[in-house]
């Protein structure tokens, strides 16, 4: 079957066994089919009576570009996302912690699945429903949350990371196996990929390099003296890790799309600060990570926009 999405599939190949195979010819009279076939042959779903060949069609360019735009930080607990319609709108923390939950109960499950059931056969048929009992419910999980951020932002352009081989950067150490182990489960691409076809709109995907080094607000290097803390000498504040990223993919993703960011918006930007500063989350959290300049006035806070030209 041809992958070329300039030529028209006519028949399809099903294999009965090994070198065995039935060609099905496709009904080309469907009045769709021309622009179904430029996209690139998918599923096959087989029943009693008829055989449907399914396309994807990449028209993420063809969509518009929204004058709203919404830039998401993906982590292991939240999505932080920064909303942009000429200024600042809004600043949100979605916790996605019950999808670290899911993974860790049937990874508790699959150990004790391997320890107590002797009979391999029994052994590997248990273990396989348990992944698929998974997966459903991550992708149950994934579709509500998508489904949520599309819906309250029908006419927006969602700004996202584009995050290919990331999975690739964990070290040997044991710090190491345990970072790779969250970014194997974390299924960052399932959740872009749904918000990607739910939204009548443009994505777009950034270069995640370097939202992490540097401050978005004066350029400056950022120190990460906790993992919640993004911590700049220049602003003379703690930020909050996730938002402030949140607010650099944003600001990524505005110079590709070659928006400006305007005076509205840096007017904007004195009234939502304090939602990007880090907070501790009682009186007993005043230890690792906190300074005074953390909860400083505003005053405190040099504002200069400058944009580095690395990493794009």
């Amino acid at each position: 079957m041809p992958n070329s999405s300039r030529l028209l599939v006519k028949r399809v190949r099903i294999t009965l066994q090994p070198n065995q195979y039935v060609w099905i010819p496709i009904n080309t009279s469907n009045k769709h089919y021309e622009e179904y076939s430029r996209g690139r042959p998918s599923e096959l779903l087989i029943t009693d009576r008829k055989v449907c060949l399914t396309f994807v069609i990449n028209s993420s360019e063809e969509n518009p570009l929204a004058d709203k735009f919404i830039a998401s930080d993906l982590n292991f607990s939240t999505i932080d996302s920064t909303s942009y319609d000429g200024k600042i709108i809004s600043v949100k923390t979605e916790p996605v912690n019950r999808i670290a939950q899911i993974q860790n109960d049937f990874s508790r499950r699959r150990r004790r699945l391997q320890l107590h059931i002797k009979n391999p056969a029994k052994r590997i048929r248990k273990l396989r429903e348990t992944r698929g009992r998974q997966r459903n419910r991550i992708k149950d999980e994934l579709h509500k949350l998508s489904t949520k951020m599309v819906r309250e932002n029908p006419d927006a352009t969602f700004i996202l990371e584009e995050l290919k081989g990331i999975r690739n950067n964990g070290s040997s150490s044991l710090k190491g196996k345990r970072l790779r182990t969250y970014l194997n489960r974390w299924p960052y691409r399932m959740y872009q990929s749904m918000v990607e076809y739910k939204s009548p709109n443009r994505i777009i995907y950034v270069s995640p390099g370097g939202t992490s080094s540097y401050c978005p607000v004066c350029g400056d290097r950022l120190e990460h003296p906790t993992w919640a803390v993004s911590r700049c000498r220049k602003c003379g504040v703690d930020y909050d890790r996730n938002r402030l990223f949140s607010l650099a993919i944003l600001l990524r993703g505005l110079r590709l799309c070659r928006s400006p960011f305007t005076v509205s918006a840096d007017a904007s930007w004195q009234l939502m600060k304090n939602e990007y500063l880090y907070t501790p989350r009682g009186p007993e959290a005043g230890g690792a990570g906190w300074t005074e300049a953390a909860n400083a006035p505003n005053l405190n806070v040099c504002i200069k926009y400058t944009f580095r030209e690395t990493v794009f």
